[in-house]
């Protein structure tokens, strides 16, 4: 439990300027629930304190307020609990070079993989459109935005899960409190097959998921927020305009966000050498592994738990 005399001393450390008691009330509670937090510390004005606040708990290295992008689930703008706001993922510049790896070549290993703390990796083969309809893909959209399926390795758990509210949450059942009243997909809920054995790979991965990712359709594009402890690795042929042909996986680190998606610029047309075209509204997520050339895992289909986002045609 955070101390409030500590909790002073660390704030004025990091910047901030007079802090009331009821603030540090609220903030020490705040503290203590952690990531899970749902209680909004308002501070009108407090834009010192939310500063200083993520600098002291989450981000030392935080700059200026820019860099942070509240979380769906904040009703306060001025808020400044440190747990709802994101820090914005910025690209590596150059991008890696290009690399390409043949399907046939994907096998998944146990060995520890290459984590190079990158904000995105090298590049990943797709094949031909999406993975998840699976023969399942549904007549009409009617008002759902997107369309979640969940993947261990190459076989698709449970059906696919329509989206209609604006920010969805996708996690794991203890850290993210299956049964709550959290409006998202409970991976732990999702029905397993009897007849296919899980592998120990995504046993281990299944218990780090915990809070997982919020998805959030908001009026600049799909933003990806990770409120796990671990990192998530995304492919989008939309993430980078300039190197869309890549296909580019990145690494969004705990507590960061990234814009997936933004329906306002015309999605790019991909298709890779004797590949084909691909779908450029899917969306592929990884929890805790990385693939590319990086890692033991060329292929998202080799990680072991995964996530497609089919986000919806335009209108």
């Amino acid at each position: 439990m955070f101390k409030r005399h500590a909790l002073r001393r660390r704030l004025a450390a990091a910047g901030a300027a007079a802090v009331s008691d009821e603030q540090v009330r609220r903030l020490a509670r705040a503290l203590d629930a952690g990531a899970a937090s749902t209680e909004c510390v308002p501070g009108p004005g407090g834009a010192q304190l939310r500063l200083a606040a993520s600098r002291a708990f989450r981000f030392p290295d935080l700059r200026e307020l820019g860099e942070l992008r509240r979380l769906p689930l904040c009703t306060d703008q001025h808020c400044c609990n440190p747990y709802h706001w994101s820090r914005l993922c910025k690209p590596e510049t150059p991008p890696p070079p290009y690399s390409r790896f043949a399907m046939d070549d994907v096998k998944p290993r146990d060995h520890t993989e290459r984590t190079e703390d990158a904000r995105r990796t090298d590049h990943e083969r797709l094949p031909t459109g999406s993975l998840a309809t699976d023969g399942e893909e549904k007549p009409s959209w009617e008002s759902e935005w997107c369309r979640l399926a969940y993947w261990e390795l190459t076989q698709r758990v449970g059906r696919q899960f329509g989206v209609r509210v604006r920010a969805v949450d996708v996690f794991g059942g203890d850290g993210g409190r299956c049964g709550s009243n959290r409006h998202g997909l409970c991976l732990d809920a999702l029905e397993q097959r009897s007849d296919v054995p899980q592998a120990e790979q995504v046993k281990k991965t299944r218990e780090k998921i915990g809070l997982g990712v919020t998805l959030s359709l908001e009026s600049d594009g799909v933003w990806l927020y990770n409120r796990s402890q671990e990192p998530v690795f995304v492919s989008s042929p939309a993430l980078d305009a300039a190197a869309a042909k890549a296909l580019l996986v990145w690494r969004v680190a705990p507590g960061h966000c990234l814009c997936v998606f933004d329906p306002a610029l015309p999605p790019p047309a991909v298709s890779l050498p004797h590949i084909g075209p691909v779908d450029p509204r899917s969306v592929r997520i990884s929890f805790a592994k990385g693939w590319g050339p990086k890692y033991s895992r060329r292929d998202v289909t080799a990680c072991p738990c995964w996530l497609e986002v089919l986000l919806a045609p335009p209108s």
